[in-house]
């Protein structure tokens, strides 16, 4: 019994270490804005600073992060990407060992590892293998649903300790509250007072913004400091307009651009496994039970249609979630396939291997260098909205690149904590009380140059920088 166990670590073990090891060499080396990561630079800069980036502030984040930038590896964009790896690996052994848990004792280890199939499979899908290459918040997030599905489908499940990883899942990303009702309907009701209590203490993270807020980070968002501001904060009030907005006419334009990547993430075979793996439970030859299978897919239907209606260009990373719940759900089907289910995971490593090899299209670093060159010395430099101050707080403050000047966003500058924020930073700046970045120019053009720059904006690099010279 023991040994059954051990080899079933092993697996685990081995699957993520698998998975870590194809994925490591197709990290980029450096800042970059592939898969939706324009949000790096600040995510980054927030981490190494202990500050508070975008709503809902991600505590556990930024703190793992901060461990993350000790790495001995450089540059310091490199040691985060490699955070976003190491995460989704963990989440494919988490997988991995779910499916263990609800194997029958095998009479040899070829069911053991036919474990690896749906972690794998998961791993080397398309949407998920991009987020490992990057520094977002999405792959964490993977691994703490992981590990929650893992505690909750076990024999003995404990409803304290999956409810403060459920508590815990929010504090990663917030979509994570639909993962609620599943929690609920596979915990007795007369534990839910342990799952809910586990909950409140795994959402304590979200209790660090306060703290965070005084630490002189040049990356903080509102100001938790006030009931009011941490509830705004972590509610991400500023982004719920965005829920179920998608307007009718984007609909289909939306079915039209994700369908070939819906396809792909299950290797297109993986489909009709679905609905094998659905018939397989009305025959009792799922070692998931009926309800709990069905509770498992209604969960990613629920996250694809929220992704499907909100309404951001890269809703599309909103389904991850989906994809670790439905591999799992593929288990029962998976199962009748036998040792010809190997060859799913082998495959969608052959098949997206080399989309996931490209070089660093963008070329942050040069640009960023381009316009931090070209800005006078002790000026004021006017960024217009992420990812273009995310990537100058970047190289301005983890790499402490030209120091001497003040960076300022004209998009962020409509808000009045970040014009309250910038005076604490910056005594010198003046016209903050109101949002009027024409009377800013002039008031502040008196004592220094202010410049205005956009990443990409101009064929010719020689005007990337306009610059309105100081008089003083």
């Amino acid at each position: 019994m023991r040994a059954v166990q051990y080899r079933k670590h092993w697996v685990s073990l081995g699957a993520g270490l698998l998975v870590l090891a194809i994925y490591l060499p197709t990290v980029p080396r450096d800042l970059t804005w592939l898969a939706h990561s324009g949000d790096g630079g600040e995510l980054i800069t927030a981490a190494v600073t202990l500050g508070i980036p975008h709503p809902p502030g991600y505590p556990t984040y930024v703190l793992l992060g901060k461990l993350a930038s000790f790495l001995p590896v450089e540059p310091v964009a490199y040691r985060f990407h490699l955070l976003s790896a190491l995460c989704a690996a963990l989440a494919a052994a988490l997988l991995t060992a779910t499916v263990q848990e609800r194997q029958k004792e095998p009479a040899s280890s070829w069911p053991q590892l036919l474990a690896i199939v749906p972690g794998c499979l998961f791993a080397f899908s398309p949407l998920v293998w991009q987020q490992a290459r990057v520094a977002e918040v999405y792959t964490l997030n993977l691994a703490v649903v992981a590990l929650f599905l893992w505690l909750l489908l076990r024999q003995k499940p404990s409803p304290f300790i999956t409810g403060l990883f459920f508590g815990l899942s929010l504090t990663t990303h917030l979509t994570s509250v639909l993962l609620l009702p599943l929690g609920l309907a596979l915990t007795p009701a007369r534990s839910w007072g342990r799952f809910g209590s586990g909950a409140l203490l795994g959402t304590t993270p979200f209790l660090l913004l306060p703290v965070l807020a005084r630490q002189g980070s040049p990356v903080i968002w509102g100001d938790p400091t006030s009931l009011c501001g941490w509830f705004w904060l972590v509610s991400a009030q500023i982004y719920q307009p965005n829920q179920l907005a998608l307007p009718w006419a984007n609909a289909w334009p939306r079915v039209a651009e994700w369908g070939e990547p819906f396809l792909w993430q299950l290797m297109i075979v993986g489909w009709p496994l679905l609905v094998l793996a659905g018939w397989q439970q009305y025959n009792g030859r799922s070692s998931l039970t009926p309800k709990t299978w069905w509770l498992l897919v209604g969960t990613a239907v629920a996250y694809l249609i929220y992704a499907f209606f909100y309404r951001t260009s890269d809703a599309i990373v909103l389904t991850l979630p989906a994809w670790l719940i439905l591999s799992l759900s593929l288990e029962p089907a998976l199962n009748r396939l036998g040792k010809w289910a190997l060859v799913l995971p082998g495959a969608a490593l052959l098949l997206h291997l080399a989309g996931n090899t490209g070089a660093n299209i963008h070329n942050i670093r040069v640009e960023a260098e381009h316009i931090l060159n070209a800005t006078p010395a002790e000026a004021i430099l006017v960024t217009s909205g992420d990812p273009d101050i995310f990537a100058m707080w970047y190289f301005h403050h983890v790499e402490h690149q030209r120091p001497d000047i003040t960076l300022v966003d004209s998009a962020l500058f409509a808000f009045d904590w970040y014009r309250a924020h910038l005076g604490r930073q910056y005594p010198y700046l003046r016209a903050l009380e109101e949002d009027n970045l024409p009377l800013f120019e002039s008031e502040n053009q008196r004592q220094k140059a202010v410049c205005y720059a956009h990443f990409f904006s101009e064929p010719d690099r020689s005007r990337a920088v306009r610059c309105v010279e100081g008089s003083n």
